[in-house]
């Protein structure tokens, strides 16, 4: 899929007219040739803002020199898909017949496909590996029947991570997307490696670096599709070429009955509007490690924003010598099913289930004897792992807790070379060429650092409501006050939880009371 912009319509790019001989017209009359039908679109390639000063945002070309001429449809990769005339809702906009797909089974059926199928190899991403090896194998026949699609494939993808330069990958430091990179590089080796031991014909037609660029043209590009009862991934040229835009816009299918895939609008589009689709809901690193561009404001049209980050928790961080006598108890909690002794959780500002668990979690790891046994011994279902601590286990436990998330967050913070204030001036600054991977570096680590500040200020809030000594009436302005100066989600963490423990001390109080009581 093309690089996306995050507006409807970006200002800051001029159209260039497709010529007769482009490879884009080329490729747009070989679809309506072959029954592919988009009469009321048009694909416009825009003067990439960067070229200037930067290589072509999918050309791994170095910097053109002054003298370079000016671009052309065909040197840009920056394009989108705009409405010739308005579209009203319902309408069937794109419709691309079976026979122009490119489909998981047909790179099974290739001899590479063969061989991966007839040796059970275990692979990262099996199903993207089978569409690779069809373009790898297949676009070596230069009267393939897709010549037209290879054609327009960006030679090079600059704007994917794993392709960045290590100027650029600096530009990550403090963020674990850098691991993951590191991961999918080697994950992609590894595919290759195991691939041409079984298969040396691999080797003959497509270089390690070959294979990488096939990963991230199919990552980015690929449909998942149920088509005739079978599910499969395929390539779907010019359905490809949208860009992503939130809210979705339009919604995509295989239509059994026509045999084609179809994109239809789901509102009134006006004539001159890009059309977008919807990558979906994701955080910044996925869009980032995919596609190659994260979103400035990746929200939620109810203002929830996805972008995470991981936080990792290791018992070390807690053990202190009043927990000797049951270290071995914490650590067999800890580890129980197998699971590893440092945990990662990935949280969003939100109270969702990741957010749950990695309270749980910091409850356990801050326990002290007496409270790791009353966990331990609260019955076989209801504490299963270090996931399931989903209440408080009273104030000082809690407090551990909220000053064990802070100290680990503002670690975490301390990665960063730079501040959010300073990624804030330099994104509002002419600096960041827009759509540049320096640009969407500053994003990414950005969008991180709000979560863990959010998360600085959740425990803040946390250990002020704990420590405080509010009534009722204050303890409902406390509320309401963290729900108007921070997060709501904070807010109702302290209603929740806060407020929780707060009752079940009165109730032990009141019964602590009762049994001080009696008659004389």
């Amino acid at each position: 899929m093309s690089v996306a912009a995050p507006t409807p319509q970006p200002p800051s790019l001029s159209s260039l007219t497709l010529a007769p001989t482009s490879k884009y017209t080329i490729f747009e009359n070989w679809l309506l040739s072959n029954g592919a039908k988009f009469p009321d679109l048009e694909l416009r390639a825009y003067d990439d803002p960067t070229s200037s000063s930067k290589p072509d945002k999918e050309s791994k070309t170095s910097d053109p020199s002054p003298s370079s001429p000016p671009s052309t449809d065909d040197d840009s990769e920056m394009r989108g898909v705009h409405a010739l005339r308005d579209l009203p809702p319902n309408n069937v906009c794109v419709s691309v017949p079976r026979k122009c797909l490119i489909t998981v089974e047909m790179g099974k059926s290739t001899s590479i496909g063969q061989a991966i199928l007839r040796n059970n190899l275990d692979l990262d991403a099996p199903k993207h590996v089978f569409l690779m090896v069809f373009i790898l194998k297949d676009r070596k026949d230069s009267n393939s029947f897709f010549k037209p699609y290879y054609d327009i494939l960006p030679p090079g993808l600059n704007n994917m991570p794993i392709f960045w330069t290590p100027e650029e990958l600096k530009l990550l430091t403090g963020s674990y997307l850098l691991k993951q990179i590191s991961d999918r590089k080697e994950a992609i080796t590894e595919d290759y490696n195991l691939i041409t031991s079984v298969c040396p014909e691999l080797s003959s037609i497509a270089t390690l670096q070959d294979f990488m660029w096939a990963r991230m043209c199919v990552c980015s590009r690929n449909f998942g599709l149920l088509i005739n009862g079978l599910r499969t991934s395929a390539l779907v040229p010019h359905a490809d070429m949208l860009n992503h835009f939130r809210p979705r816009e339009t919604k995509w299918t295989f239509d059994n009955d026509s045999q084609c895939f179809t994109i239809t609008t789901l509102q009134g589009i006006r004539g001159g509007d890009q059309i977008y689709d919807s990558y979906g809901q994701k955080c910044n690193h996925r869009f980032l490690l995919n596609y190659g561009f994260a979103v400035e404001d990746n929200k939620e049209q109810d203002g929830f924003c996805p972008n995470e980050v991981p936080i990792e928790i290791t018992l070390q961080q807690q053990q202190s010598a009043d927990d000797d006598n049951y270290s071995s108890l914490k650590t067999e909690f800890w580890t129980r099913d197998s699971s590893p002794i440092t945990k990662r959780v990935r949280v969003c500002v939100s109270n969702n289930d990741n957010t749950k668990s990695l309270l749980s979690m910091l409850r356990v790891a801050a326990s002290n004897g007496a409270e790791l046994q009353a966990i331990t011994q609260a019955g076989p279902y209801m504490y299963r792992s270090v996931k399931d601590v989903r209440f408080s286990i009273g104030v000082d436990n809690e407090i551990r807790a909220m000053e064990l998330l802070k100290n680990i967050v503002d670690e975490q913070m301390k990665a960063y070379p730079t501040s959010i204030k300073e990624d804030e001036l330099a994104l509002k600054g002419p600096s960041l060429v827009p759509y540049s991977n320096d640009r969407h570096a500053r994003i990414q680590v950005l969008g991180e650092k709000r979560v863990l500040e959010h998360y600085s200020e959740f425990a803040n809030s946390a250990i002020e409501c704990l420590n405080g000594e509010l009534g009722d009436d204050e303890f409902d302005q406390m509320v309401e006050k963290v729900g108007r100066e921070k997060h709501h989600t904070i807010a109702q963490y302290v209603k929740d939880v806060v407020g929780g423990i707060r009752r079940e001390e009165r109730r032990r109080e009141r019964k602590e009371g009762e049994e001080g009581g009696g008659h004389f």
